[in-house]
């Protein structure tokens, strides 16, 4: 899938950092602005996921993306740029 090359790993950490500033806490997650954040238990690993996209951010700035299709992720990666420019 292309898409995935188009996510900006720094740019889904800022937003990450946005969501957990801005967002509503619900036990082990932030939700914001249709996304739902969260880290593993040491703080290396971040998700951020939406209803059908979810992005895992590992250390050294790895990720992986798991979507069902090619335009349920480019709606994810506008709402990425969409929440980074505000």
């Amino acid at each position: 899938m292309d898409a995935e090359h188009k996510i900006d790993v720094k740019q889904a950490l800022r937003v990450f950092d946005r969501a957990t500033k801005e967002g509503r806490k619900e036990g082990n997650e932030w939700h914001y602005q249709g996304l739902a954040v969260s880290t593993d238990f040491d703080g290396y690993t971040v998700f951020i996921n939406s209803p059908k996209v979810k992005l895992t951010i590992f250390f050294h700035n790895k990720f992986s993306v798991d979507s069902t299709s090619s335009k349920e992720l480019e709606e994810f990666i506008r709402l990425l740029n969409k929440l980074d420019s505000e």
